[in-house]
C-alpha cells in the first residue's frame, strides 16, 4: 500500500487485531455523514470515473455493482431479477437504470439485507471489476482507524499481536512492543488454541481478531500452545488501546548481526530507521538483517526517506506513471546512515506488500541486499483515499508504480534470492526458518561459521 503521501487498500494480510490492511490517507476533514444508499454508490462511481489511473467504463462498473447486489441477496436466500445494463448505454441512462436495479434489490431485501449493506456491496462489486490491489472500499470504522494509525495514535483496542494464519491455525507472528500482550507474556510463534474458551481451529483471521478485540479494560482469556512446553499456557490479558510503532525491533545479535524489523511506513518511519541504525552501529553492528515480512506498506515519501538512509544519493528507487502516460523516476538524496561495507540481508514473505516490495526491489536492484524468504505479495500501486459522504472511503489507484529499473511488480511480486518456506511443522517447533536462514547468510558474509538463533525465533 503506497501513496504519494496518500493511500491504499490490500488483500488479506496478517492482521493486527483487527487492523484492516489499508493504506493511509490525507488528513482531510471528513464530510458530513449521510445515509449509505444508492446515492453513495453513484458518488463512488464518480470518484472512480474521474480519478482512477486508467479510463473506466461506467456501464462496466455499474454492472459490477449489480453483480455485487445479486451475490449478497442470493447469500440471504433472496431471488430477484437484476439484469445487467446493456453495453454502450450512455452514462446518464446507465445511472438511471442502476437506480432502478438498486430500488428493486432494496425492495426484495425487505429488511433482511440493509440498504447500507446493499450500497457497500455494490461499491465493492464496482471496485472488484478493476482487479486492482490498491482500489477498494473502506468502511467508516476502518476509515477512522486508518486516520488514527496515520497519526501514530491508538487505532483500536485489543492486546497487541500480529496474527499469522497457516493451514487453519493461528500463530503469533509478532508481539507489538509495549502492549498488554507483551506485558502478559505472550511470545512470538505461540499458537492460539482458544479465546475465551472458543476454539480457533478453522476460523477466519477476522473472526479470531474480532474475538481478541474489545472494550479497553476488559479481560480476554487466551490458551496458547507454546513450542517446547508440554502444557498449554493460559493467559488473561486486559485489552487496551493499541498504538503501532513503525519499527518493532532494533537490536544487535551475537557476532555483530543487527536485526531491524520495519512493520509499516507511517509518519517519521524514515527518521526512526535512521536512528535505529545509528544506535545499532554504536552497539557493534557489522551486518544487517532487515525484516519487512508482514509489512503491507504505507506512505511513499517515508519509503523514500528510508531508502535515503540505506543507499547512496542518486540511485533510482521507483518510477511513477501518470494517467497520461508520463513517467517520473525518484532517486535517493542526502547522506545514507548505513555504511556501504555493511552487508544487508532482507527478509520478505507473501505479506510483504507495496512500499515494502519497492524497498526490497530497490535494495536488490542496487546490489545492496540479498533477499531471503517467500515471494512477495505483488500489490504495488499508488493510491489516494477519498472520503465519501457517510464517512466511509474509497481507495483509488492514481499512479502506476515500477521499480527504479522499470520492473512492474503489481501481480508479479519479488522472488527472493534464497527461497525459504515457513511451514506449520517448523512453527510448531518454534522455528522461524526464514530468520534463521537470514542470520546464517549474514554470518557467512562476515566469515563467521557458527549460527546463533535469537530467542525470538525459537
Amino acid at each position: 500500500m503506497i501513496r504519494s503521501r496518500f493511500a491504499t487498500l490490500r488483500r488479506s494480510l496478517p492482521v493486527i487485531l483487527l487492523l484492516v490492511a489499508v493504506t493511509l490517507a490525507p488528513l482531510a476533514a471528513p464530510p458530513r455523514a449521510h445515509a449509505a444508499d444508492v446515492g453513495l454508490v453513484l458518488e463512488a462511481l464518480t470518484v472512480l470515473r474521474d480519478r482512477y489511473v486508467d479510463p473506466v467504463d461506467s456501464v462496466v462498473l455499474l454492472n459490477g455493482g449489480i453483480g455485487g447486489l445479486r451475490a449478497v441477496l442470493s447469500a440471504a436466500g433472496i431471488q430477484v431479477d437484476l439484469a445487467e445494463i446493456p453495453a454502450g448505454t450512455s452514462s446518464g441512462r446507465a445511472t438511471t437504470l442502476f437506480r432502478t436495479r438498486f430500488a428493486s434489490a432494496n425492495t426484495a431485501a425487505a429488511g433482511r439485507v440493509s440498504t447500507t449493506n446493499l450500497a457497500y456491496t455494490a461499491i465493492r462489486g464496482m471496485t472488484a471489476v478493476l482487479k486492482d490491489s490498491h482500489t477498494g472500499f473502506i468502511t467508516p470504522e476502518a476509515n477512522r482507524e486508518r486516520v488514527a494509525r496515520q497519526r501514530r495514535q491508538a487505532a483500536f483496542s485489543g492486546i497487541g499481536v500480529v496474527l499469522m494464519p497457516r493451514e487453519g491455525r493461528f500463530y503469533i507472528r509478532d508481539v507489538i512492543p509495549g502492549t498488554p500482550a507483551e506485558i502478559a507474556g505472550v511470545q512470538a510463534l505461540d499458537r492460539i488454541m482458544r479465546i475465551d474458551n472458543i476454539p480457533t481451529q478453522g476460523m477466519q483471521t477476522d473472526q479470531v481478531a474480532g474475538l481478541i478485540r474489545g472494550t479497553p479494560g476488559t479481560p480476554v482469556s487466551i490458551v496458547l500452545d507454546r513450542p517446547g512446553q508440554a502444557d498449554a499456557v493460559t493467559l488473561s490479558v486486559t485489552r487496551a488501546p493499541i498504538q503501532i510503532p513503525a519499527v518493532f525491533q532494533a537490536r544487535v545479535l551475537e557476532g555483530g548481526i543487527g536485526y531491524l524489523q520495519i512493520y509499516q511506513f507511517v509518519d517519521r518511519t524514515g527518521a526512526d530507521v535512521r536512528r535505529a541504525i545509528e544506535r545499532m552501529q554504536k552497539d557493534g553492528m557489522r551486518a544487517l538483517v532487515l525484516d519487512v515480512r508482514a509489512n503491507s506498506g504505507g506512505f511513499l515519501h517515508e519509503l523514500t526517506a528510508t531508502l535515503n538512509a540505506l543507499l547512496p544519493p542518486g540511485r533510482p528507487i521507483y518510477q511513477e506513471t501518470t494517467r497520461g502516460g508520463q513517467t517520473r523516476t525518484t532517486r535517493t538524496t542526502g547522506v545514507p546512515v548505513l555504511p556501504s561495507y555493511v552487508p544487508v540481508i532482507l527478509l520478505v514473505d507473501e505479506s510483504s506488500a507495496s512500499a515494502a516490495e519497492l524497498l526490497s526491489a530497490a535494495l536488490q536492484e542496487q546490489g545492496r541486499a540479498t533477499l531471503v524468504g517467500a515471494k512477495t505479495s505483488g500489490a504495488v500501486e499508488a493510491s489516494v483515499l477519498f472520503d465519501l459522504s457517510d464517512e466511509s472511503a474509497l481507495s483509488v489507484t492514481i499512479l502506476r508504480l515500477s521499480t527504479g529499473q522499470g520492473r512492474r511488480l503489481e501481480g508479479a511480486g519479488l522472488t527472493p534470492d534464497i527461497p525459504v518456506a515457513l511451514n506449520v511443522a517448523d512453527l510448531d517447533l518454534g522455528r522461524d526458518t526464514q530468520l534463521q536462514r537470514a542470520i546464517l547468510a549474514a554470518r557467512q558474509r562476515l566469515g563467521l561459521a557458527r549460527v546463533t538463533v535469537p530467542a525470538a525465533s525459537r
